[in-house]
């Protein structure tokens, strides 16, 4: 086993501490975006996204005990585009954090004989997974006209106050708080 200071897995884990924290930028970023276009529930997405990739920093992050690590590492500079976008951008990177990125660096880490980072980034990747499918989910959304309308009557949230409406589209406006439609998403229950 290779001594961890000098190994490519500790290299690595400094990349992915920095491409987490990236990440977490980069959505806030987005997320900023997606209230000035109006889409209240993307917003809130990309925060919650945003607080789960500044998780992901800190797991890579507590591999250390201080000290300095020289890494070099291409990283995604990139532009703030409209919210469509942007949600596009967002999947297609979390696509190759969990199917290219994290996926090498674990075999890296087994292959140094360093199963617990390989471990985490193999449980890191469960969530990119995630990331992935909702940023492609809302896209659809968004493509399709059904953020805020569907084919069936179904049951929208107003995100500012609690409001549940029923119907196929999210009022024009909420009834309890008067804030527009784009304040309401599809509720789901989760009891």
């Amino acid at each position: 086993m290779a001594a961890f200071r000098e190994s490519q897995t500790a290299k690595n884990l400094l990349v992915s501490y920095a491409f987490e924290s990236q990440a977490t930028t980069r959505y806030l970023f987005f997320a900023d975006q997606a209230k000035r276009d109006g889409y209240m529930q993307v917003a809130a997405i990309f925060k919650e996204t945003a607080d789960q990739e500044c998780e992901h920093a800190l797991r890579f992050f507590k591999f250390f005990n201080g000290g300095e690590l020289e890494v070099t590492a291409t990283f995604l500079t990139g532009v703030v585009k409209a919210t469509r976008e942007n949600l596009v951008a967002a999947a297609d990177l979390e696509l190759d954090v969990h199917s290219r990125l994290y996926p090498g660096f674990a075999k890296v880490a087994r292959e140094e004989g360093f199963a617990r980072p390989a471990d985490v980034w193999d449980a890191i990747s469960v969530a990119e997974v995630q990331h992935e499918k909702n940023f492609r989910a809302l896209t659809e959304n968004m493509d399709s006209n059904q953020m805020f309308c569907r084919p069936a009557t179904m049951k929208w949230r107003c995100m500012n106050c609690g409001y549940i409406h029923e119907g196929p589209c999210a009022p024009e406006k909420c009834p309890a708080c008067v804030k527009p439609s784009n304040f309401f998403e599809l509720f789901v229950p989760n009891w």
